[in-house]
């Protein structure tokens, strides 16, 4: 699907939630009467009366919930992303919600077909207003039935984890139809969901959007120095482009934090005190595991420890396809693609933005040369008989472009017609 349609689609999306919005709002009118009516509202009471505004506290603070916060969720907007992250935060609660993010049954697998947790594993369609409770616990009377069939030899053990494990993947596969089938046939997520591109963290393809977001995340980070952890491991580290982590600077006299920066690279924010947290996956660390002499977690790990079908850490998730290497083959236009990451695209960004402030025009590494985001009109190397080759081929199609508009030439053969 192309960009422009999804765009579209988006824009169409937004219309809808704001026609939603407007229709659960109260009017203008229906205020108007209540405030007609002998319950007192907390406006005219601060108002009338100083001694009660005595009462509140200096530091309380009106808080008003927008109602499209609480209403995108039960609402069919499957091209909208921020319904759809909406949904996903739901899932977030380790304590509610036990499904591994590894299995295909997941929480993006659900929330990209319109369900929300609202219990322990059970999700819910705010649309068809259906139920689902999941629960991949094997039978352990059935597993044992199994252990006495077999008998006491050294073959029931292992028979027993196969008989586990093919009740397990029964189970998987029932849910994975249920996520579907279980809506009502009237419900339009029955028919369809989200396409393959709604997690896709949008503006990593643009150097300076990326670069942007790459700041306002390290600079959330940077709040809190001090909680920082040292050693935070990139799988960028064993290539010859690692290097740029240390020379690439914001600003020319600013020197960055590496190990921050590493975390902003890989879409790490601040959450609060000593915590970080992913808005794509909605994982959240406490940075106090990972430091002191012995510390809870041996290392933080900025790319794995997202959740698997986190964007900044899963290319098919991102679902942006750019090209690799350059068309060195003549006889096969078509350049090959392939799905990068979020944090790849990042780290590409920051590539370019080093190269360009310091005139390089070649990447000069493996690692750039298979994530290189466009290789339109760039030169291949190749030897002095190529290039003329090439030269002469290129004023050959010119000659055939400018056969047409020769108009001397059409004059000559219109006369010699003529005769």
């Amino acid at each position: 699907m192309s960009y422009a349609v999804e765009t579209k689609k988006r824009k169409f999306d937004r219309i809808l939630e704001a026609l939603s919005d407007g229709a659960t709002s109260p009017s203008r009118s229906s205020l108007n009467t209540r405030n007609n009516t002998s319950t007192t509202t907390l406006t005219q009471d601060s108002a009338s009366d100083s001694s009660k505004r005595r009462r509140v506290a200096p530091t309380s603070k009106v808080i008003v919930t927008s109602s499209s916060t609480t209403s995108l969720s039960g609402h069919y907007l499957p091209s909208s992303r921020s319904a759809f992250l909406q949904r996903l935060e739901t899932f977030r609660h380790v304590t509610q919600w036990h499904i591994p993010s590894s299995e295909r049954i997941n929480a993006a697998a659900w929330a990209k077909r319109g369900w929300t947790c609202v219990d322990t594993d059970t999700v819910y369609c705010g649309a068809c207003k259906e139920r689902v409770h999941v629960d991949l616990e094997v039978d352990a009377d059935s597993s044992e039935a199994k252990d006495h069939e077999d008998g006491e030899d050294g073959t029931a053990q292992d028979d027993s984890f196969a008989f586990g494990s093919e009740v397990y993947e029964g189970l998987v596969k029932r849910y994975q139809e249920m996520i579907v089938t279980a809506h009502a046939e009237s419900c339009p997520w029955h028919r369809r969901g989200c396409d393959a591109t709604i997690q896709r963290i949008e503006g990593l393809l643009n150097t300076k959007m990326a670069l942007s977001g790459l700041q306002t995340r390290y600079d959330s980070l940077m709040s809190r120095a001090d909680e920082i952890p040292e050693h935070v491991s990139l799988p960028v580290e064993n290539l010859e482009d690692a290097h740029i982590l240390e020379d690439f600077r914001f600003t020319e006299s600013e020197k960055p934090h590496c190990d921050a920066l590493k975390l902003a690279l890989c879409g790490w924010e601040r959450k609060g005190d000593d915590i970080i947290e992913c808005h794509h996956c909605f994982r959240s660390l406490g940075l106090w595991l990972y430091r002191g002499e012995s510390p809870a977690m041996d290392r933080l790990d900025a790319v794995e420890d997202h959740l698997e079908y986190c964007p900044w850490r899963s290319a098919e998730a991102q679902h942006t396809e750019v090209v690799v290497g350059g068309r060195e083959n003549t006889d096969n236009p078509e350049p090959k693609t392939r799905h990068l990451a979020g944090w790849a695209l990042v780290f590409q960004a920051m590539l370019k933005d080093h190269n360009k402030k310091r005139g390089s025009r070649s990447v000069g590494s493996t690692f750039t040369s298979e994530v290189e985001l466009s290789t339109a009109g760039s030169e291949v190397s190749s030897t002095p008989a190529q290039r003329e080759k090439k030269m002469r081929d290129l004023l050959r199609r010119i000659k055939e472009i400018k056969k047409p508009f020769n108009v001397k030439s059409l004059l000559r053969r219109k006369d010699r017609a003529q005769t």
